[in-house]
C-alpha cells in the first residue's frame, strides 16, 4: 500500500508542474542592428520571429561624447516580442503597424539600464557624425506569468551621420 501511494505522490508531483506555454528567451539575435528613423533600434533573431526593441528619443542619441546610464522609463523602452511568422524588414518603419504577423507574445522591460557610449566619427579631422555603443544591464521583464532577467546584453553598435 506505501509503495502505490509514493508511486502516486511522484506521478502526481511530475506531471503537475506547468511552464506555461512560453520558453524562455535565449536572446540570441543577429548581429545587424536594424533602425527605424534615429529612434527605434531593433536587432531580430535568424528566422526574423523574435525581436528586441529599444525605443530611444534624442535625450539618448544626442552630441555627448563619453559613457552615459539611462534607465528604462515611459521615454526609453526595451520590448522583446515573438511574432507567429517572419517580420518584414519594414515593421518597424510603418505609421501604423501591420495586423500580421500576428504578436505571440510581448514583455515590455521592468527595469534595467541602458548604456551608451558616444564617440566622434572623424574623416580628415572633420566630424562627420557619432557611433553610439550600445549595451542593456540589470535588465527584467516581467508578466503575471514570466520573470526573465539578463545582467548584460550587448546591443551593439549605432552609427548617425549629420
Amino acid at each position: 500500500m506505501m509503495k502505490k501511494l509514493i508511486t502516486l505522490f511522484l506521478g502526481l508531483t511530475l506531471f503537475s508542474c506547468n511552464d506555461g506555454d512560453f520558453d524562455i528567451p535565449a536572446f540570441e539575435f543577429t548581429e545587424t542592428m536594424n533602425s527605424c528613423g534615429e529612434y527605434i533600434l531593433y536587432k531580430t533573431s535568424q528566422d526574423k520571429t523574435e525581436v528586441l526593441v529599444l525605443s530611444l528619443s534624442n535625450v539618448h542619441i544626442n552630441s555627448t561624447l563619453g559613457e552615459v546610464t539611462y534607465p528604462v522609463s515611459s521615454t526609453l523602452k526595451v520590448t522583446y516580442r515573438i511574432f507567429e511568422t517572419g517580420i518584414s524588414a519594414n515593421y518597424f518603419c510603418q505609421s501604423i503597424p501591420p495586423a500580421t504577423p500576428k504578436v505571440i507574445k510581448e514583455l515590455l522591460a521592468d527595469s534595467g539600464n541602458l548604456n551608451i557610449t558616444t564617440s566622434e566619427i572623424l574623416v580628415n579631422g572633420v566630424q562627420t557624425g557619432y557611433t553610439y555603443k550600445i549595451s542593456i544591464s540589470n535588465l527584467l521583464f516581467l508578466d503575471t506569468k514570466d520573470r526573465i532577467f539578463f545582467e548584460n546584453y550587448n546591443f551593439g553598435t549605432f552609427t548617425k551621420n549629420n
